[in-house]
């Protein structure tokens, strides 16, 4: 069995498909099964994949389109590997991704989910969202916005089975958001590795740049942070907070309440001084704000 399975949901990108593909068959680490899932394609991203001659290639194609959370979830289920890679069908990893990865997980057994630094690039391009690399500082920003560029995770299998979690169905949008919470209320740790290992692509096509998918993407993700919260707040608490802290990027009007936020998640000590110092820092300083 391999030791990694990566896994990828691709729909109409006939044109930048095999720079997707092929940053991950580049790999330095080679020991890896490459699932990629068809999402029912109307042109010739099918094709052009099957056309390359590589047997680490699991390809597969949905008689329907089924959107790419199906996708996730049966990918996950479909993977050998004991850890699972995701990548993005417009993104790019840099060749050592795979290889520092996995050292990284080996070397870090109590973490179950691993991210990276990332490179935007492409039209409308914006900084990067991607800051910390600590577990209870991304465990605590986790309340207010998702500190995870979902397209470099990597995560192990088993702990995904023995606490039942895959992707949720019923979360169109937001998915990633919601596949980390499962992560954390299951006691999990997810980490980021201080190192740009994948180029993360913006462009007019992308889903979550479409208003539509955006309007769904805040809903889902404003219950995924309720239920973040209710680890340590009433219900009416958790309506409060989440009144105070309305979207992300934070900005300059609404900087005042997401630092009263904060202070109120402070009091239940669930996280060290040190981590919540360090977040009330870097809102003050306007690191969110783009």
């Amino acid at each position: 069995m391999p030791n990694i399975s990566v896994i990828m949901s691709t729909y109409n990108r006939e044109n930048i498909i095999l720079d997707s593909v092929y940053s991950i068959l580049n790999q330095t680490f080679s020991d890896f099964e490459f699932i990629i899932i068809d999402d029912a394609s109307k042109d010739n991203t099918f094709q052009k994949i099957k056309s390359i001659n590589d047997n680490r290639i699991r390809l597969y194609k949905n008689i329907e389109n089924r959107g790419c959370t199906f996708n996730y979830h049966t990918a996950q289920n479909l993977a050998r590997g004991k850890y699972i890679a995701h990548i993005d069908d417009d993104d790019i990893s840099l060749p050592k991704r795979l290889e520092k990865q996995f050292d990284y997980m080996e070397k870090n057994p109590d973490i179950c989910l691993s991210g990276t630094f990332i490179e935007p690039f492409g039209e409308n391009t914006r900084p990067s969202w991607v800051f910390y690399t600590d577990s209870d500082l991304i465990d605590l920003s986790m309340n207010f916005y998702n500190p995870i560029c979902h397209s470099s995770v990597m995560y192990r299998k088993s702990f995904m089975e023995e606490n039942g979690i895959n992707y949720n169905f019923k979360c169109l949008c937001a998915q990633d958001y919601e596949f980390y919470m499962q992560i954390l209320l299951n006691g999990g740790k997810i980490a980021n590795i201080d190192e740009v290992l994948v180029r993360y692509k913006m462009h007019s096509d992308r889903l979550t740049d479409n208003y539509e998918t955006q309007q769904i993407q805040i809903k889902n993700a404003e219950n995924v942070k309720k239920k973040l919260l209710s680890r340590m707040f009433k219900p009416e608490e958790v309506m409060h907070i989440q009144e105070l802290v309305n979207g992300f990027p934070f900005n300059k009007y609404n900087t005042d309440n997401v630092l009263e936020a904060v202070n109120l998640v402070s009091q239940k000590n669930k996280y060290k001084n040190e981590t919540v110092q360090l977040f009330k820092e870097d809102i003050k300083s306007g690191k969110y704000k783009f």
